[in-house]
């Protein structure tokens, strides 16, 4: 029976890298492929109207300039009060709901638990029926009184069945029940248990849940358009969207504006302000983005495998 040779394994080693290195290439030029509309925005957002007219939209644009985000900036007080804003929803807003997400998953999640089915029902319903929006606009304004008020920002979405089923199904896939068992031998009450014990072991499914909870308040801005009027509690995007449409109510009304109203209008960076303001939104997003990848992939995979 002959062999297997050094320069057998060496060829076969080569022929096993190919298809690893074919598959290398095509997620890299995949990965290209998803970056261009990114990277357009960007030099759009640095490109002078006048060369966005003579060229559209390209990634060689004839002139460079500040001039959208000059015209963003003009509302610089209004935008920095809006930042603030929105930080403290999304910061405030991810921490509440992962708190209250968090302890009623392991809620769910102990079997012993008497009202157990009856709450998973109870969820359930939410995710097949809502109220409306006119409903939740007159229990939310009349009765809770929340009408230009910070906590309407936050209060709504604290708590998602979708985030406590992924919860839930990470703590009885990942936390032993003895473990839970051996806390309470030792005296340990259900807030002990949870706060010293589970919730150690479950800092991937909380990042991965904590970064969708904090996008979907990062993006927010229908809740503050129903019921914020306080300039001073705007966020970020409702003011970005209003900056929009003003440049859009100009354009529109351009009939009746005067020959120096038309020629500044002419002079307005549209398009290299809408980008701008795309850049102002997903800016922060980009960068903490890669600080979360591994425990959100993570979080995410571990908590959909068993249901």
């Amino acid at each position: 029976m002959r062999t297997r040779s050094t320069d057998d394994y060496v060829v076969g080693e080569r022929k096993n890298r190919k298809p690893q290195v074919l598959l290398y290439i095509g997620l890299i030029l995949f990965t290209l492929i998803c970056l261009l509309p990114l990277v357009l925005v960007i030099i759009i957002s640095f490109s002078s109207q006048a060369s966005i007219r003579a060229n559209g939209y390209s990634f060689f644009p004839t002139e460079w300039t500040l001039d959208g985000y000059r015209y963003v900036l003009e509302y610089g007080e209004q935008v920095i009060r809006s930042y603030g804003v929105t930080i403290a929803e999304t910061v405030l807003g991810t921490l509440l709901a992962l708190v209250v997400t968090g302890t009623f998953a392991y809620t769910l999640s102990r079997k012993d638990f008497m009202l157990r089915s009856a709450l998973s029902f109870y969820m359930l319903i939410t995710m097949l029926l809502h109220g409306g929006l006119l409903s939740s606009y007159l229990i939310n304004t009349n009765i809770y009184h929340l009408k230009d008020n910070f906590l309407i920002l936050i209060l709504p979405g604290c708590i998602t069945a979708g985030n406590v089923i992924i919860m839930r199904t990470y703590i009885q896939s990942n936390v032993p029940d003895s473990l839970i068992e051996s806390a309470v031998i030792d005296g340990a009450g259900e807030l002990t248990t949870f706060f010293k014990v589970v919730l150690p072991l479950m800092k991937p499914s909380m990042a991965a849940v904590g970064f969708m909870i904090a996008i979907g308040h990062w993006n927010e801005w229908m809740t503050a358009m129903l019921y914020i009027d306080d300039n001073e509690l705007v966020p970020l995007q409702l003011m970005l969207t209003r900056i929009e449409k003003n440049m859009q109510f100009l354009i529109e009304n351009m009939q009746s504006m005067t020959a120096e109203q038309v020629a500044m209008l002419n002079d307005m960076p549209q398009d290299a302000a809408r980008m701008a303001i795309l850049i102002c939104t997903l800016g922060p997003v980009l960068i903490i983005y890669p600080f979360f990848q591994k425990y959100f992939i993570k979080g995410m995979t571990m908590g959909a495998v068993k249901g």
